[in-house]
């Protein structure tokens, strides 16, 4: 029945987006047939590349004109902006040229106004020539205002790369109640970017692995989350105001699919498939993952353990549910340890700082630092 169920939901929702498609294309095509549209720009999301590899994600927009985030900013400035970010007109079936190390790509975008690019090369990529900004072109005007040029960042791992890191971001960085619908809906209509709350101490603790064990690496950081393309630049300014390191952001389209036979939610399935992505980029990389215990990742992250033998060093769990749930997240955690995988489930963060000190990934310094960084944020919050 439970089956049943979820089978019904996922086809209602399935239909759902498709309806919303077609509204959607609908009313770009009667703009622009009456030359209403907005002055359309170019958002490019952060890329991330290796020898040989460049991926790049972006998405063709009309200008929302959505204000950047601020500490004064009142709640109904942060609620229009919020309106306007999960009402934006996207512009499907543009062509744009994206541009790198001597190559040229044409691309349209999707229905939804996204477009993905990626650059191969025999002869490995010399960054240090080409730079690692892939430039990107509206190769159609719409109006007289349009941001016809961006560029694209590409985020490449230093050659000491000791691992890299992989990260959710809600209940796991960002405090989001997911697993609460009215908590959620709060936080989210009622506070911007800066004045959401990270977990204490997180950000120093995401320093921290990236310097490694010796304090002096770049290890890559990975942020794969449920969350919306919809709120990148909230997100980016999130980050930026709570001193996170950046990295590239892979979130999800909206809806739901049906896959590989069986129903399940887009957000598990865009998460693993993006995981994969990341680990086939680096095949020589290990990765420690990040997560909570309030959706998925648990059983994301075990999955990726069985299909990538050796390639995950360990796993953090932010515990963020009851104790039924706890029992199956640590259930979870005795099968992933007889892979030889560690497998943490921890309620703040120092206690998973103290076990990456004791595996070797950080060092004691750095153990102060996400200790200090823990009694700045609880001051913070308090």
């Amino acid at each position: 029945m439970t089956d049943l169920t979820q089978a019904l939901k996922e086809r209602l929702l399935s239909a759902v987006e498709k309806v919303e498609h077609s509204i959607s294309m609908a009313k770009f095509k009667a703009k622009d047939r009456l030359h209403l549209l907005e002055p359309i720009n170019i958002m490019p999301y952060y890329g991330f590349g290796n020898d040989t590899y460049v991926y790049v994600k972006g998405r063709v927009l009309e200008d929302e004109k959505v204000k950047k985030p601020s500490e004064d900013g009142s709640t109904l400035t942060h609620l229009k902006d919020t309106y306007k970010r999960y009402e934006s007109d996207e512009i499907p079936g543009i062509k744009l040229t994206a541009s790198f190390a001597g190559q040229e790509i044409e691309l349209e975008t999707d229905e939804e106004g996204f477009f993905e690019v990626e650059f191969r090369t025999e002869t490995p990529f010399d960054y240090s020539t080409t730079g690692q900004k892939v430039k990107l072109r509206l190769l159609e005007q719409k109006t007289e205002n349009d941001k016809l040029e961006a560029e694209a960042y590409i985020f490449v791992p230093g050659k000491n790369s000791e691992f890299g890191i992989i990260s959710d971001i809600d209940d796991t960085v960002l405090v989001s109640k997911i697993t609460h619908f009215l908590g959620k809906l709060k936080l989210m209509l009622m506070k911007n970017a800066t004045q959401r709350s990270p977990f204490p101490g997180i950000a120093g603790f995401l320093r921290a692995l990236g310097k490694g064990s010796d304090s002096k690496g770049s290890n890559p950081l990975f942020f794969v989350s449920g969350s919306e393309w919809n709120l990148y630049d909230l997100l980016i300014s999130f980050f930026r105001s709570h001193d996170i390191p950046e990295g590239p952001l892979l979130l999800r389209d909206k809806g739901t699919r049906f896959d590989r036979g069986e129903f399940e939610t887009s957000e598990q399935e865009y998460k693993r498939e993006k995981i994969r992505h990341i680990l086939d980029t680096y095949p020589g990389l290990r990765f420690i993952c990040i997560g909570d215990s309030g959706q998925h990742d648990p059983e994301i992250y075990q999955k990726v353990v069985q299909e990538y033998p050796g390639r995950i060093l360990g796993i953090y769990i932010r515990d963020v549910t009851p104790d039924k749930r706890d029992r199956e997240v640590r259930n979870i955690a005795s099968q992933v340890k007889e892979q030889k995988v560690e497998m943490e489930l921890v309620e703040e963060t120092l206690s998973a700082a103290r076990h990456a000190v004791r595996m070797g990934w950080i060092n004691e310094d750095q153990l102060e630092d996400v200790q200090q960084a823990c009694e700045k944020d609880e001051q913070q919050e308090s």
